[in-house]
């Protein structure tokens, strides 16, 4: 089989993509990014290009049997920020890339990462299942729809295969710890240098953390998937909490880590956590890595880099 990974050089990308080399895929990563000075042992090759940008890449990849879809230029704050330019280049991008899938006949299967805590909105029942209602507090999660919405379009109209896959937050080594996404991969950056924490009203607000590589192994997972399910929600299966994150952080490191306590912030809902049955009973998967040992895993990745 071979993979084309959109984002391929992002975090997320060298999971997915090393989870897919070692099921036997020929996987090449397309982004924006340079190629890196290195590269990684699982991957056929590598291609700098706008990932919607069919013509930039697929020959030179050799075409593809499957295609995952990690391309994003925003997080939740920057396409709040700027909701157009979300909707410009991640909406209008992908519209672009299917139709010039269907003007050269191709299709291959796509996955498309979407957002399991964004695409809901304020949960109303926790777990949150597949067929909660899809009510986005913010430009990011409406973009996330629109897409899936889109492909299932694309599905029905044209016959694209496609599985969607709603990740909660994942976690891991090779997340980059300065932007403003990534609790876990700041936090243990900061912890790590001295540097305080900041803490958004008492630390109870609880979210649904999944280490990198499981998220990698649900990818290979839906790859095969023959069922009639499109929608999976990927998740760790349990919740955590702030304080929880910075008390394992504090048992890895044998101190105690300083705090910058602030406000609770109005829009954070007190727990976000994804049921994960259906990924669990159609894709034959489930989180391997537990929480301590994958935040153990992250931090040790961070003492490697600066």
């Amino acid at each position: 089989m071979r993979c084309v990974i959109l984002g391929g050089a992002g975090f997320l990308g060298r999971h997915i993509g090393r989870a897919l080399a070692n099921e036997g895929a020929l996987v090449w990563s397309v982004d924006r990014c340079p190629p890196a000075d290195v590269r990684a042992s699982w991957l056929a090759g590598e291609v700098q290009a706008d990932c919607f940008d069919l013509a930039t890449w697929w020959d030179k990849v050799g075409g593809a049997d499957l295609v995952v879809h990690l391309a994003s230029s925003t997080v939740p704050a920057t396409a709040s920020e700027d909701p157009i330019g979300d909707v410009q280049t991640n909406l209008v991008g992908t519209l672009r890339l299917l139709q010039d899938l269907r003007r050269k006949a191709a299709r291959p299967r796509l996955l498309f990462a979407s957002s399991g805590g964004a695409v809901y909105g304020r949960p109303q029942t926790v777990p949150l299942s597949e067929s909660h209602p899809t009510l986005p507090m913010g430009a990011y999660g409406a973009t996330k729809l629109a897409i899936e919405h889109h492909l299932r379009i694309e599905e029905a109209q044209h016959g694209l295969p496609v599985r969607i896959l709603r990740l909660s937050n994942p976690y891991g080594e090779w997340q980059q710890p300065h932007g403003v996404q990534g609790v876990i991969a700041v936090f243990a950056h900061r912890a790590l240098h001295a540097q305080p924490l900041d803490v958004w009203g008492d630390g109870s607000v609880v979210r649904d953390f999944v280490y990198a590589a499981d998220v990698g192994r649900a990818f290979a997972a839906a790859s095969r998937h023959e069922g009639e399910a499109r929608i999976f929600n990927v998740g760790g299966g349990a919740g955590h909490s702030v304080n929880d994150i910075v008390a394992t952080l504090e048992q890895l490191l044998g101190r105690r880590v300083e705090r910058r306590v602030f406000p609770a912030r109005p829009f954070d809902p007190p727990v976000n956590v994804l049921d994960i049955s259906r990924a669990r009973e159609e894709l034959h998967w489930t989180p391997t890595v537990a929480f301590e040992d994958g935040v153990s895993r992250a931090v040790e990745w961070l003492r490697t880099v600066a």
